[in-house]
């Protein structure tokens, strides 16, 4: 008996706390509701990699978005509806808003970060490390790896996405790869240009000497950079003043059209 009434004992005072954590967190929302915004507090987290946009930006962005926000109190403005409306600029990633106990409106931003810039005569654009897509930024350009030449894939200008085209998608993330791979293996400090022919297929520029290497598609990367360092250390020495590398036959190095003495 005396063990049923302490379990009774036990699940009436479990209910309370339970209604009593209910009530508080209430009465929280409502003070936290009442409270009168005091100003915009932007942080940009990654400022130092990028400067796609700015605390001003965004402050421009709500405002334009939403009018003025001092003075409103909490119950009146749409935070999510903020967070929307800076994520729709292209170079945004995410951004939190969320309103302290100061009355201020934090917005926290992130922007993307971009892997590879890609230009043709008349457009350019970023894809990012996953091979999402954004258009190139007025104010700002991110000193990062640029492709250039006659590209398989050519989102209209002021696109922002991923390629819908499977082809075009995956030629976009096997770029990014290349590029990836470039500057884990220190190969982007001894390649000044990247390419793209008339055919889709990537020609690399070295920093030092007159050749061309042929490189292909964007992929077999270990296998054509492997013959590619196999060059410098074994051919390039004999100084036979190639032209013309090519990197896309297995197991070959073919080189061809030497430079006049």
């Amino acid at each position: 008996m005396k063990q049923l009434i302490y379990k009774i004992l036990l699940s009436l005072a479990a209910v309370l706390a339970l209604s009593a954590s209910v009530v508080f967190l209430v009465l929280g929302k409502e003070r936290h509701d009442k409270i009168e915004c005091t100003g915009v507090r932007v942080t940009v987290k990654d400022s130092a990699l990028n400067s796609f946009v700015t605390r001003k930006d965004v402050e421009n962005y709500i405002e334009k978005g939403v009018g003025k926000v001092k003075g409103k109190t909490v119950a009146d403005m749409d935070l999510a509806q903020m967070e929307s409306i800076v994520t729709d600029k292209s170079a945004v990633l995410t951004c939190e808003a969320f309103v302290t106990p100061d009355g201020k409106l934090n917005l926290d931003v992130t922007q993307r970060t971009p892997k590879v810039r890609f230009q043709t005569a008349d457009n350019g654009w970023y894809a990012d490390a996953d091979g999402f897509i954004f258009p190139l930024q007025k104010n700002y350009s991110s000193l990062i790896p640029v492709v250039d030449g006659a590209f398989p894939v050519c989102p209209p200008r002021g696109f922002k996405g991923m390629i819908e085209e499977d082809r075009g998608r995956d030629w976009t993330k096997n770029m990014v790869a290349l590029v990836s791979y470039m500057e884990k293996t220190g190969w982007d400090k001894r390649i000044t240009q990247i390419h793209v022919d008339k055919n889709g297929e990537i020609v690399l520029v070295p920093v030092v000497g007159n050749e061309k290497f042929l490189f292909g598609q964007p992929v077999a990367l270990d296998e054509k950079f492997g013959k590619l360092e196999k060059y410098y250390r074994m051919i390039y020495p004999l100084g036979k003043g190639y032209l013309k590398v090519d990197l896309r036959f297995e197991s070959q190095i073919v080189c061809s059209e030497k430079s006049k003495a």
